[in-house]
């Protein structure tokens, strides 16, 4: 039956007044069934079910519900699983709305400019919480850079949850820079150029190019009328991508402290005006370290007097051996703050990436053996000098 089936039973008196009663009314009942004498079981389509309570209700039949097919019975289990599919969708609306908003925004290398920066995002109504999908980086980027004119680069990208924005600050002109003599603008380092802006003279490079030290990046001259050259003072920025290498050493085993005989202590009388004890001071050997703890405990309720109990404790220093990971993982860190020494703090970082090897000749680490971190760090930087 269209619309799903309810099988039922109906008990009681006179039962033959259900089959009269359905057959005037219009209801028509299936799989019709008399197991007892008082005992009547039927399916009817779930349209017309009401009808049988009906029935049951007037003339005092107990009615019970045995089997229900088709879109009822769906409906039923919706029902009682609404707070189920609710939560469901709950979860698939928070879900959503936390993967398409910007909850983390990163800057770097703005330096002295990150107030600025800052500032500018946040009239710009660039907060946690707002939709990515609003956020015009490019737009953004734009922006920042006519508002800042501090920043010789700005790149503003999305990382999936998270708005990276990346600064390159504007080194001061020296008073060369501002002369009007013609001249032309070299690369100070290798590189490759991630953008170019010419204020002045003929750029001799575009993004993506990789360029040596001392490469002619902007020419001195310009075009005139009727195809001539003038010679004028090149001015501009090159911003690249650089590399800064630097190397850390650390040994593989450390040295440790182990008791090395019986604790000694003492009591120190102290005033003031100096301090004296009954006991001398340990005289332990020169091959042997020594740990020593004290603490004061005052016992003069009006006068300054103090006992300070000291506690010598011999030990041997012994070498033990580290875990090769924790080696690594402190060369590299080592090798890290090296570069970012020599690239300079407000250069924004692209990447990095490490080259292990094992140090086994003492007179080039001082120390045998060892774990040498390689570490190559990838910036941006104005190589236009």
């Amino acid at each position: 039956m269209y619309g799903g089936t309810v099988r039922f039973a109906v008990e009681g008196l006179s039962l033959e007044r259900l089959l009269n009663q359905c057959v005037d009314t219009g209801v028509i009942l299936s799989d019709v069934r008399r197991p007892r004498v008082r005992v009547i079981t039927a399916a009817v389509a779930s349209s017309q079910f009401k009808h049988i309570k009906a029935l049951a209700k007037k003339y005092d039949w107990k009615l019970t519900v045995r089997k229900v097919t088709g879109l009822p019975r769906l409906r039923d289990f919706a029902w009682r699983r609404a707070a189920l599919a609710a939560g469901v969708i709950v979860f698939l609306a928070v879900a959503w709305y936390m993967c398409n908003c910007v909850w983390s925004i990163q800057i770097h290398g703005a330096g002295p400019y990150l107030g600025e920066v800052r500032r500018a995002l946040l009239e710009n109504e660039i907060t946690p919480g707002r939709f990515s999908m609003n956020i015009d980086v490019e737009e953004l980027r734009a922006l920042l850079s006519r508002r800042l004119s501090g920043l010789a680069w700005v790149s503003v990208s999305l990382d999936g949850v998270r708005l990276k924005v990346y600064c390159v600050q504007g080194a001061p002109r020296a008073e060369s820079d501002l002369s009007d003599q013609p001249r032309d603008i070299y690369a100070s380092r290798d590189g490759v150029i991630e953008s170019m802006r010419v204020a002045a003279g003929a750029a001799r490079v575009k993004q993506g190019d990789a360029v040596r030290k001392g490469q002619l990046l902007i020419k001195g001259e310009e075009r005139g009328w009727g195809g001539s050259t003038n010679p004028v003072a090149a001015r501009g920025e090159a911003i690249a991508r650089v590399w800064y290498t630097a190397e850390a050493i650390v040994p593989m085993a450390e040295i440790a402290s182990v008791p090395d005989g019986e604790p000694i202590s003492r009591k120190v009388f102290v005033t003031p005006w100096g301090e004296w004890s009954p006991d001398p001071a340990p005289d332990f050997d020169g091959a042997q370290a020594v740990d020593a703890q004290a603490r004061a405990v005052l016992i003069g309720a009006v006068l300054p007097l103090w006992v300070r109990l000291e506690e010598y404790a011999p030990v041997a220093l012994e070498s033990r051996p580290r875990a090769e990971e924790d080696v690594k993982q402190e060369a590299a860190l080592a090798a890290l703050r090296l570069a970012r020494e020599a690239a300079g703090l407000d250069k924004p970082i692209i990447d990095k990436w490490v080259e292990y090897s094992i140090i086994d000749n003492s007179s080039e680490s001082g120390m045998n053996p060892g774990i040498k971190a390689h570490l190559t760090l990838e910036v941006l930087e104005n190589i236009a000098k």
